[in-house]
Parts: structure tokens; C-alpha cells; sequence
């Protein structure tokens, strides 16, 4: 994974949160096992930039005031209409101690089902599991070439996860991504469309007579 950092100033919990804002920071807080929560500000645009790359199951190294901790962003509060940070909470991970993470499905690959004209539908976006901090990864991976026909479903147990590595927490038996017939399509339409669009071998080879000639 990408190492990514973040300088963190402590911060005196008597200044209003409104001016810590005005001032283009983010107010947050550093909690974890065995370890006493403290207040700090990060940089606003330090923040977004970081957390694009990271979400909420990337480690980040948090520099606050010069000493250095592993965190994950656990929670966030962001403005209904801008979308700034309002306030953001770090949780400390050890190294020795799992973690409980919600890790994005990201979908790969084109299902040959979808190519005859079936409809993808993604029915689960995270795979929530425990592990240690580094055996994080930044996805799980779905195939989509292995939704062959219609009606066929990737489910948790296919996405190969090492459970040498993670406890899987959700139902194993939970549908991932499925391929089906758009609402009010039949399959016997699907296949004739399919069938219309391959050209015949007459009709190709009357096109490579003409170009030929």
C-alpha cells in the first residue's frame, strides 16, 4: 500500500470550532487502545487530499507536533451542501491487534452475459472484515468474466480473500455483483438482437470480395 502522511497540530479544546475552521483546519481527535484521546487540527486541503487516496481502510501516518502514530480515519463529519470536513476522528492501530475494516469491492473485467445484453447490478459496495494493520488492502477485486449467463451471482466466498490474512465478517453467501435481464426484456429478445448484430459468413465474405475488389 501507499504510504501516506499527514501533519497534525495539537489543539487547545477551548478554541471555538468556528474558528479553527475559518482558519482552513479541521478539528479532530486521536483516540485507540490504551491510548488517551487528544485533540488536534489538520489542514483542510491536506485532509481531502489525503483522503481520496485512503478512505477509510488505508493506513495513515499521522505527524502530530513532530511524533509519529499509524492511523486509520474512522469517522468523519462533512457539511451537508460543500462537503468540507466539519471534524474528523483517527483511530491508532497497533500492529499486533486487528482491526475491523469495511473494505471496498472493486469490480474488474466485463461479463460476456453483459455483452448480450444482460444488466450488472453491484448489490454489495464493502466486505467488512477483521485483520491485522499489514494486511490491509485498499479493495477486494470481483471478476466480472465469471458471470457467464443470466441470472449467474459472484458471491463474498468467490472473491478468493485470503482468510489466512482476514476474518471475513460478512455472510459469505451475500451477492457481490449480478447479471440479469433489464426490466421488461425477455431472453428470447436478447438473443435474437445478439443474433442480428453477428453478420452472417456470406455477408462477410461478399464485404472482403468487395473490398478486395
Amino acid at each position: 500500500m501507499e504510504k501516506l502522511t499527514l501533519v497534525a497540530t495539537s489543539r487547545d479544546t477551548e478554541t471555538k470550532l468556528s474558528a479553527i475552521r475559518g482558519d482552513k483546519k479541521v478539528p479532530a481527535v486521536v483516540y485507540g487502545h490504551k491510548v488517551t484521546a487528544q485533540a488536534i487540527t489538520v489542514g483542510a486541503s491536506d485532509l481531502l487530499k489525503v483522503f481520496r487516496k485512503s478512505g477509510k481502510t488505508h493506513i495513515v501516518e499521522l505527524n502530530i507536533d513532530g511524533k509519529k502514530q499509524d492511523v486509520l480515519i474512522h469517522e468523519t463529519q462533512r457539511a451537508p451542501v460543500s462537503g468540507d470536513f466539519l471534524h474528523v476522528d483517527f483511530f491508532v492501530v497497533s500492529a499486533t491487534e486487528k482491526i475491523h475494516v469495511q473494505i471496498p469491492v472493486h469490480l474488474i473485467g466485463t461479463s460476456p452475459a453483459q455483452v448480450q445484453g444482460g444488466l450488472v447490478e453491484q448489490n454489495m459496495h464493502e466486505v467488512e472484515v477483521k485483520c491485522l494493520p499489514k494486511n490491509l488492502v485498499d479493495t477486494f477485486e470481483a471478476d466480472l468474466s465469471k458471470l457467464m449467463e443470466m441470472g449467474d451471482i459472484i458471491h463474498v466466498k468467490d472473491l478468493g480473500i485470503d482468510t489466512k490474512k482476514f476474518d471475513i465478517l460478512s455472510d459469505l453467501d451475500g451477492a457481490i455483483v449480478s447479471v440479469h435481464l433489464p426490466k421488461g426484456v425477455t431472453e428470447e429478445e436478447v438473443v435474437a438482437v445478439s443474433a442480428a448484430e453477428v453478420p452472417s459468413v456470406q455477408e462477410e465474405k461478399k464485404a472482403e470480395k468487395e473490398k478486395s475488389e
